[in-house]
């Protein structure tokens, strides 16, 4: 059994995470400003003895190294961020102060109380406008002729990585990022098309959009996520000949082509999405592309078991589970 932190426990993927890790009898320290939302809270309810709730700010450098020495954290993933691109825009500061001293704050306890790994969820959002295909993870962050195509929250993800990677490099902080793309699955909050396609459907309500079905992503189940996660944090490090991994399905999806795999799922599923992007879409669509795994895949031994549909199946599961 090991003690395992994981920072912003509370939200979508630190709810799965932590589930996972409890579930093979680590234990879990949540460290998060808030308490989970009641619908992931109820993922947890079996393994209660096993998590331990820490209320803390992640700017909070005290609050984190506190938990890290109170608690003999042996290993930390960390998943406190800020994420919502559109908000990033309007409030790019705050931004930038989560995402990248956040992460500077559990990156300098690491450190300073030798824990044995930090795993970082980072994103695809990092990378640059896109050069070539398969996008794998030697390809630009940053070109010498424009910022992130995400703006301030793709630009906080790879300051944060470049944070992580030279606390690996000079400090010795045994540091991996992972760079997930488009996470979804039950609870998540960030629609992406896929949420309100779904619950709406399930609870026999009509779903219309007037753009957006061109918009492509590699949609990952958050159980394949929270997989990749926990094998990051058993990799034996002799393993790794690189620190940053790309996260992902293997397949692109626009938002049209969900559209049909609900309807496939849910053949009552009443859909209209109409085609054509966003001014933040277009943006976003520059840098996005078909993600080479072959790293994660030989290193961590990573495999996605949800390909779309088999995630949209158990989406709605969960979903009737819980009687939504």
């Amino acid at each position: 059994m090991s003690t395992i932190m994981v920072t912003g426990g509370s939200g979508f993927l630190g709810t799965y995470v932590t589930q996972r890790l409890a579930e093979r009898g680590d234990r879990v320290i949540v460290f998060d400003a808030a308490q989970p939302a009641p619908i992931l809270a109820a993922l947890l309810t079996p393994y209660e003895k096993q998590i331990v709730y820490v209320r803390g700010q992640i700017l909070d450098m005290a609050a984190v190294m506190r938990c890290v020495k109170q608690y003999n954290v042996e290993r930390i993933f960390h998943g406190a961020a800020l994420y919502d691109p559109p908000y990033s825009l309007q409030d790019p500061a705050i931004t930038f102060e989560v995402n990248v001293n956040g992460t500077l704050n559990v990156l300098e306890a690491a450190r300073l109380f030798e824990v044995q790994r930090v795993v970082q969820s980072s994103s695809i959002a990092v990378y640059a406008p896109r050069q070539y295909e398969p996008i794998n993870e030697q390809h630009p962050i940053q070109l010498p002729t424009a910022g992130n195509p995400l703006g301030p929250y793709g630009a906080s993800k790879a300051a944060a990585e470049i944070v992580g990677l030279t606390y690996y490099s000079t400090n010795g902080v045994d540091f991996i990022a992972l760079r997930n793309s488009a996470i979804y699955g039950y609870g998540m909050r960030y629609p992406m098309y896929i949420k309100p396609m779904i619950e709406n459907s399930v609870r026999g309500l009509p779903t219309r959009f007037e753009t957006g079905g061109d918009m492509q992503r590699d949609y990952t189940h958050v159980k394949d996520v929270a997989q990749a996660v926990v094998k990051a944090l058993d990799a034996p490090s002799g393993d790794l000949t690189q620190r940053a991994f790309n996260v992902g399905s293997g397949a692109m999806h626009s938002a049209s082509e969900v559209a049909e795999a609900v309807r496939k799922v849910l053949p009552r599923a009443d859909i209209e999405i109409g085609a054509g992007l966003s001014e933040l879409e277009k943006s976003d669509m520059r840098a996005r592309g078909r993600l080479d795994l072959s790293a994660i895949r030989q290193q961590l031994k990573y495999e996605p078991e949800f390909p779309l549909e088999a995630g949209i199946r158990d989406y709605v599961a969960m979903l009737e589970q819980a009687g939504k």
